[in-house]
């Protein structure tokens, strides 16, 4: 047990907060499992109980996957599944507030639909997260008048005109290239503008890896391999490519329509 919390010292608890992070077998919520729940419960008094817990998730575990948390097959072969620890998590997980770096998008409902799987309804509302990455962007806004004040110490005083906004990047820029020396070098540039997450296709995250194939992420195909979908509704792709999306989009339904689809380097 941990006791005397900083956090309940800031803010007042009626019930427990439960800071939490989940790893997956992937990003598809209706498709992909748990392979590891590691939390911190802080009970309103301030003492506080932590946990790592490992799970098998009767599936593969995709080999982009594993490159990114770097969680093995191998590893959670032996582990119990979530059914198997659905009570203890029951315990640990109903009826509180929740806490955690982007769990309202990813984290709670994968694990509210791993809850469902076994018939158990597990529930939250809004009012009920604190998202410490909602919270930083919303208390560091990510703007360019923010970014003067940061790294030039002034306010942008004539924000918005576009003289004005020109002069402040310029004068933002002089200011990073100063302090990361690193960015002096082109070939340190062009890493920095294409870095991509290697789960995802695309740089829209229209479509993400598993097991080597491209896969919707959107639509009423989301979590379906591109491949099947040229196959057994190549209309839907077409009506992709005149409608409003994005040329980076519409040229892997061009070429997936025309035979090839997208390869994992």
């Amino acid at each position: 047990m941990i006791k005397d919390n900083k956090i309940t010292k800031l803010i007042k608890l009626d019930k427990p907060l439960v800071i939490f992070d989940i790893e997956s077998t992937g990003l598809s919520v209706s498709l992909d499992r748990i392979i590891e729940i590691a939390y911190l419960k802080i009970m309103p008094n301030g003492v506080a109980s932590k946990g790592d817990v490992f799970l098998n998730p009767e599936m593969g575990i995709p080999a982009e996957v594993t490159e990114l948390h770097g969680i093995t097959d191998e590893q959670v072969k032996d582990q119990p599944t979530f059914r198997e620890k659905a009570q203890d998590f029951w315990a640990i997980f109903n009826d509180c507030y929740y806490g955690g770096f982007n769990i309202a998008n990813f984290d709670l409902p994968m694990l509210r639909r791993e809850f469902l799987r076994v018939g158990m309804g597990f529930d939250y509302a809004a009012a009920k997260i604190i998202d410490s990455k909602t919270i930083y962007h919303h208390m560091e806004p990510r703007t360019l008048s923010a970014a003067y004040k940061f790294y030039c110490g002034k306010d942008h005083e004539e924000a918005h005109s576009a003289l004005g906004d020109v002069e402040a990047t310029a004068e933002i820029l002089g200011q990073q290239l100063d302090q990361y020396s690193e960015i002096r070098d082109w070939d340190y540039i062009y890493k920095i503008h294409h870095a991509s997450d290697g789960r995802y296709v695309d740089n829209e995250r229209k479509f993400f890896w598993r097991n080597g194939q491209a896969h919707f992420s959107f639509s009423k195909y989301k979590g379906q391999p591109l491949a099947e979908v040229v196959k057994q509704d190549p209309g839907f792709l077409r009506w992709i490519m005149s409608a409003d999306f994005s040329q980076e989009t519409k040229d892997i339904i061009k070429n997936a329509l025309n035979g090839e689809l997208p390869k994992k380097a």
